[in-house]
Formats: structure tokens, C-alpha cells, sequence
């Protein structure tokens, strides 16, 4: 089961217009966003780091540790997203593993994407 699997029944939606900040570097840290349509555009320090489009998650981090955000996503077209607080995202570990695996893959992707700008840049 995918991610977008998961949330494409939400009614509790939310449109965000191409060019809105979603949240920012900083900024209180208290959900996720499943995306189910569009892309949303991961920046740190103004340098881009991921587009992430249907069927991915941002603000992931939000729900493993309680530290502000880390970085800023930004609507690069209009958006369908879902909110997940803590909660939800919970429940969904817990009746979900598959959703675990989905989360630490994504989570990985960037990193690795994170450490390849990094050495570039040495």
C-alpha cells in the first residue's frame, strides 16, 4: 500500500496555491502533509533540496522529534494536502507498518540527497 493509497479517501484536505509557504525553517513543528496533489518544494537555507510531488510526505520529521522545523516547503504548484498530526500519524504506525517503511525510505532519500550536496560542496 502506498502513502497516497492512504489518504486519497481524506476529507479533511487542504488547498494550498502554487508559491504559499506550507511551513518554515523554525517554525513549530506539529504535523506532516501527505501529498495528494501537486509539488512541494523542500528548501534549507534557501538551497533547494528535494521537489516531492503525488503520493510523497513532507514535515515528516515533525512527528518523530519534537525540534522545530529543519527546513521550509513551499507549494511549487497548487497543492491537495493532508494533514497528519500526531495522532493520526500514530494510529497509522500502529495499524499501518507498511507506513513506517514508506516514511523511513523518504526520510532516507534525503538524506542521501542531503550528503551528496554536501560533499559537492567541499
Amino acid at each position: 500500500m502506498t502513502t497516497i493509497d492512504l489518504f486519497k479517501n481524506s476529507k479533511d484536505f487542504v488547498i494550498i496555491p502554487a508559491g504559499q509557504t506550507i511551513f518554515q525553517k523554525g517554525d513549530v513543528a506539529d504535523r506532516m502533509y501527505a501529498i495528494l496533489e501537486g509539488e512541494v518544494e523542500i528548501f534549507i537555507d534557501g538551497k533547494l533540496l528535494d521537489t516531492t510531488g503525488a503520493g510523497g510526505i513532507v514535515g515528516e520529521m515533525a512527528l518523530i522529534d519534537a525540534s522545530p522545523r529543519s527546513a521550509t516547503a513551499i507549494a511549487k504548484t497548487e497543492c491537495k494536502l493532508v494533514p497528519v498530526d500526531q495522532k493520526r500519524f500514530t494510529f497509522l504506525v500502529q495499524q499501518t507498518p507498511q507506513f513506517s517503511i514508506n516514511v523511513m525510505k523518504i526520510m532516507i532519500e534525503r538524506i542521501r540527497r542531503l550528503d551528496a550536496v554536501v560533499l559537492q560542496n567541499r
